[in-house]
């Protein structure tokens, strides 16, 4: 059969098969946030040798939950499903230079660093793509894109499909049913490999270069509260447009205003025509914080002992119910 279905990625085959070998070396729990940017958070606690943090259950915010170390929590089970050790060495390479970064932002010599405000930028494309909102996006793009090509090839292309039908066959096409049972020959493979995570595993590397290469034409601004703290959720990188008082987040990167990152009680990263050390009156860190609850999936995250768990019960009250 000569007909071919190419996907979001033209490449996506050639890469999987790449990868094929790797396809049962897989991580486990898979952070969306960053175990080096949730520890930026963490305070001790009785009975606790490292750090912890306070998580906040946003489907039962009256619950007080225990805190938790760092690498407990901002992660999911089989995140990617598949080749997915590789993915998290890709990470690695960003994640692993976090500390000086973070130390630089504290000094206030980052925007001074061309590797650090790089690092920082890698930091944003990171966590933009590999999130709850990507893989959500990628599932409902996927599952809308296949039906929608089948049918295409059934009402536009169907002299292409009988001839394919005869190519694998030997003989006509006696009719539609035929005709789709070819097509759905023809898209086999592709369902195969959004069923199995080859697909997903391959896009989102593919989107986390794509978008630090967009990324990296913006310039980095850190803000600071003047009072009050941010907190973290689980879908941190956001972007966001404001429109008179309002602010709205999760439209595509080219049309936002800006796209932040909280990456400390104390700082948070923005892109922008300048570069720009800021401070953030409390109204605006409170949108921010709002923000964050709202985009969250599952779980928000403050230090132990935050003021800010008022704030998480009332946002997580008025979110709008998640499917």
């Amino acid at each position: 059969m000569n007909i071919k279905i190419t996907g979001p990625g033209s490449r996506d085959p050639q890469r999987i098969a790449e990868l094929t070998p790797q396809a049962s070396e897989n991580v486990t729990g898979q952070h969306v946030v960053s175990k080096v940017l949730l520890r930026e958070w963490a305070a001790a606690v009785k009975h606790a040798t490292v750090g912890h943090v306070q998580p906040y259950d946003l489907q039962h915010p009256e619950r007080r939950l225990n805190t938790r170390p760092p690498r407990g929590v901002g992660k999911i089970e089989n995140f990617v499903p598949w080749a997915s050790t590789s993915l998290e060495t890709k990470w690695g390479l960003v994640e692993g230079e976090l500390p000086d970064a973070l130390a630089a932002v504290k000094a206030g010599t980052a925007l001074g660093e061309p590797r650090t405000t790089g690092i920082l930028r890698d930091l944003i494309a990171l966590h933009y793509i590999r999130s709850h909102h990507y893989r959500e996006a990628f599932n409902r793009v996927l599952t809308e894109f296949l039906p929608q090509q089948r049918e295409w090839l059934l009402t536009e292309r169907a002299g292409q499909l009988e001839a394919a039908y005869l190519q694998h066959t030997g003989r006509p096409a006696a009719g539609p049913e035929d005709l789709a049972a070819i097509a759905d020959e023809i898209f086999s493979p592709m369902l195969d490999e959004f069923h199995e995570g080859s697909l997903l595993r391959v896009r989102i590397e593919a989107s986390f270069d794509q978008t630090r290469q967009l990324i990296a034409r913006y310039a980095l601004e850190i803000l600071e509260p003047e009072e009050g703290e941010f907190l973290i959720g689980d879908n941190p990188a956001l972007t966001v447009r404001k429109e008179g008082d309002s602010l709205s987040h999760g439209m595509a990167l080219l049309d936002s205003h800006t796209t932040v990152l909280p990456i400390g009680p104390h700082h948070m990263l923005a892109l922008g025509p300048a570069p720009l050390y800021g401070r953030l009156a409390k109204s605006a860190v409170d949108k921010m914080n709002a923000l964050q609850i709202k985009a969250a999936r599952e779980y928000v995250y403050t230090r132990p002992n935050s003021s800010l768990a008022a704030t998480v019960r009332e946002g997580a009250t008025s979110r709008s119910p998640r499917p």
